[in-house]
C-alpha cells in the first residue's frame, strides 16, 4: 500500500490456516501452517501475533537477523492448540539470548504459567533443562492494554470459545493493524446482545488501515456451525465496510480448503465489495506475504 512516505509498519504472515497444519500439494500458495503474523516498525522491537506452526520458520529467521538480540513480544489471541503449537519450536526460545515475552487473556481453567508449562514439558514436549525460564509471562485482562515502545496493543473479547480476542496495534499516528483470528460475528443473529457487541467492535475497528479476520467458513458452510467461533468471508468484508478499513485480509483459512477454493473465495469477496460500492481492498492471506502501512 504505497503513499510516498516511509512506512509506519511492516507485517509478514507466516502462518494463515486456522484449526491444524495442513501441508500439501493442494495448499502450497496460501499455505498450511497455523497462525502467526510478524508485525515489524522503523526502530522498535518484534512484535508476533500467536505462535501457531508458522513461527518455527519466523524463529529460524530472527536467529539469522542482524537484530538479533531485540526483544520478541508474543500476543497470544488465545490458547487453542492451532495458535500455540509452534512456540516450542520456536528456535529464539532455545537460544536464550535475548528476551521474549508471552502475553494472553486470562484462562478459565489454568494461570498462564501452568498453561505454557503444560506445552514446553512432558508429556507433550521432552524435558529440556531450562526451557521457557527466559519466558516473561503476562496474563492481560480485558481493558487493559500492553505498551512496547511505541506501539499500543489493545484487546477486545472476541466471540469464540476459549476467551479469544481481537487485537489492535496503534502508533502515535493511530491504529495501525487489527487481528481478529477465531471471531464469530454471526450476522445471522439480530439479537439486541450480539447487535450492541458487533457495534462495540466495529468502533473499536474504526479507520484501521489492515484488518486481518477470520474467514474460516463460506456463507454457505455457515449454518452448520453456529457457535463454534468462527466467521465467513463474507462477514468478514461486511465487517471490514462497516468500520472503514482500508484492507481486510481473509484468514485462518479452514484446512480443506484447497488454493483453488480460496481463490474463488477472494474473487466472491471483491465483487461483494464492488457491490456495496466500497473501496475496502480484498486479499487472501498467504504465507510469506508482507505488507506496508
Amino acid at each position: 500500500m504505497p503513499t510516498g512516505r516511509p512506512p509506519r509498519g511492516r507485517i509478514r504472515f507466516w502462518g494463515t490456516r486456522g484449526t491444524c497444519p495442513s501441508p500439501g500439494p493442494r495448499t502450497v500458495r496460501y499455505g498450511g501452517n497455523t497462525p502467526c503474523v510478524e508485525v515489524r516498525t522503523a526502530t522498535g522491537p518484534v512484535l508476533i501475533l500467536d505462535a501457531g506452526s508458522g513461527i518455527r520458520l519466523l524463529g529460524q529467521q530472527l536467529m539469522q537477523a542482524p537484530d538479533a538480540q531485540t526483544p520478541i513480544s508474543v500476543f497470544l489471541s488465545h490458547r487453542h492448540m492451532d495458535h500455540v503449537l509452534g512456540l516450542v519450536h520456536s528456535a529464539p526460545l532455545f537460544a536464550g539470548r535475548r528476551a521474549i515475552r508471552v502475553c494472553c487473556g486470562d484462562g478459565d481453567v489454568l494461570s498462564l504459567p501452568s498453561f505454557v508449562a503444560s506445552i514446553l514439558g512432558p508429556p507433550m514436549f521432552p524435558h529440556v533443562e531450562g526451557l521457557g525460564k527466559a519466558l516473561e509471562l503476562c496474563e492481560w485482562p480485558d481493558g487493559a492494554v500492553q505498551r512496547v515502545d511505541a506501539l499500543v496493543v489493545h484487546r477486545f473479547t472476541a466471540r469464540h470459545p476459549g476467551d479469544a480476542a481481537v487485537f489492535r496495534i496503534d502508533d502515535a499516528t493511530g491504529p495501525l493493524l487489527a487481528y481478529a483470528p477465531d471471531n464469530e460475528l454471526a450476522y445471522a443473529d439480530a439479537g439486541e446482545e450480539l447487535a450492541t457487541w458487533r457495534a462495540a467492535l466495529v468502533e473499536f475497528l474504526r479507520g484501521v488501515p489492515v484488518l486481518v479476520h477470520d474467514a474460516t467458513y463460506l456463507a454457505s458452510e455457515l449454518s452448520q456451525y453456529v457457535g463454534w467461533g468462527h466467521s465467513s468471508s463474507d462477514e468478514a468484508v461486511r465487517l471490514a465496510i462497516a468500520c472503514d478499513a482500508g484492507t481486510v485480509v481473509l484468514f485462518h483459512h479452514h484446512p480443506d480448503r484447497d488454493d483453488e477454493a480460496i481463490d474463488q473465495m477472494v474473487e466472491a469477496a471483491r465483487e461483494q465489495v464492488r457491490e456495496a460500492q466500497s473501496s475496502v481492498q480484498v486479499l487472501g492471506g498467504w504465507e510469506g506475504m508482507g505488507l506496508s502501512v
